[in-house]
């Protein structure tokens, strides 16, 4: 058990990139909240799981970043009089900030669904978080079921039919990429489905129909972005289902005081939350160090696309049809083929992750299969 869980979070040793794009959001796009000043919490003893100590503040359920570092056995480092934080392990390193929701993992720009807080001269992180975010990207496959081996993988090109997406290049665009990724794939032998093949409408629980029936072993929903009247945003964005009572990043952006998106039951793809938290950190990886596009971070929301799902799911954000610059790569056969290989090689590292090549150490599990390489 302890060598399949240490091949499981092997590779994401080669996760650990230079990359750290902390600029800040465009104002249409989402911010990290900044909340007031935090009182000192009152204890409310150990988790369900008893594995860990729980406090609450504003009502959330929130632990110290002390004991994560404990229990996922990492090295804890304190700067700034402990405002900001290491935490450091043999898969990887995420750096936090007290009162931001903005963190980095292994060089990728990560928004977490609670705010980092200050509270008794500690900082903390939400329960959820710890659970949901941070366990599956410092530590995959701890504490969770093993998946089945991969597979059957579901590609689904967003939009279609009378539904344009953001303009009526977004459909046609992720139904290229969604195509030429199904041929790379292929010829590394899954069997992927298209949910749709052609330009026709599917309800978004069709979708999730179409992935269930199947057997999915994931599902991948694919877009393109657009703000109005702006050309000057660009970037990339890899999304997961918001886990139960956690905000969007959208409801963060825009500060509102009701959230009728919120879902205060699990619903089917939340049993999932620590293999799609890992399946889009391989491909947010791929898409930022390999396409070298701006980085707008992972983050969570509540796609209807993903809801339903009975497989580990993420939605993607390719880029903005509304840059001028980015719009114009876009465009470009090559530019669609070079991000088809980026979702394809981020499918095989999860891959890697989830059912490591079997004869190969932990270290050659962590370098991850050879890339597929770009090809018109």
């Amino acid at each position: 058990m302890v060598t399949a869980a240490l091949r499981l979070f092997a590779l994401l040793l080669a996760l650990h990139a230079s990359f750290d794009a902390r600029g800040a959001e465009p104002a249409a796009r989402v911010n990290p909240s900044r909340p007031g000043s935090v009182s000192a919490p009152a204890a409310t003893g150990a988790s369900p799981s008893g594995a860990i100590p729980t406090t609450k503040i504003g009502g959330v359920e929130y632990v110290s970043v002390a004991d994560v570092a404990t229990r996922l056995s990492l090295r804890l480092a304190t700067f700034e009089r402990g405002r900001r934080v290491t935490l450091t392990g043999p898969s990887g390193r995420a750096e936090l900030e007290n009162d931001s929701r903005d963190i980095t993992v292994n060089g990728l720009r990560v928004f977490l669904g609670d705010p980092v807080l200050d509270a008794g001269r500690q900082l903390y992180v939400s329960r959820i978080d710890f659970e949901r975010c941070l366990t599956p990207m410092l530590r995959p496959g701890f504490g969770v079921p093993q998946r089945r081996e991969l597979k059957t993988v579901v590609l689904d090109p967003g939009h279609g039919g009378r539904d344009n997406g953001t303009s009526v290049n977004e459909k046609t665009y992720a139904l290229d990429v969604a195509r030429r990724a199904r041929r790379l794939l292929e010829a590394s032998g899954y069997r992927v489905i298209l949910t749709r093949d052609s330009d026709v409408f599917l309800e978004l629980g069709q979708r999730a129909e179409i992935a269930n029936t199947n057997r999915a072993d994931l599902f991948v929903s694919i877009h393109f972005n657009a703000v109005p009247n702006d050309s000057r945003t660009s970037g990339v964005e890899v999304f997961t289902f918001a886990p139960r009572a956690q905000h969007s990043a959208e409801w963060w952006s825009l500060k509102r005081k009701d959230d009728p998106h919120l879902e205060l039951t699990e619903m089917p793809v939340n049993r999932f939350d620590h293999w799609s938290v890992i399946l889009a950190h391989t491909i947010h990886r791929r898409f930022v160090t390999d396409l070298k596009a701006y980085d707008r971070g992972k983050k969570i929301a509540h796609w209807g696309v993903l809801r339903s799902l009975e497989c580990p799911g993420v939605l993607i954000e390719c880029g903005f049809l509304t840059s001028s610059a980015e719009a114009k790569k876009i465009a470009t056969s090559d530019y669609r083929q070079k991000l088809a290989v980026a979702v394809a090689n981020g499918i095989r590292d999860y891959a890697t992750l989830v059912d490591p090549p079997r004869g190969k150490s932990a270290a050659s599990s962590a370098r991850g299969p050879r890339p597929v390489k770009a090809a018109n």
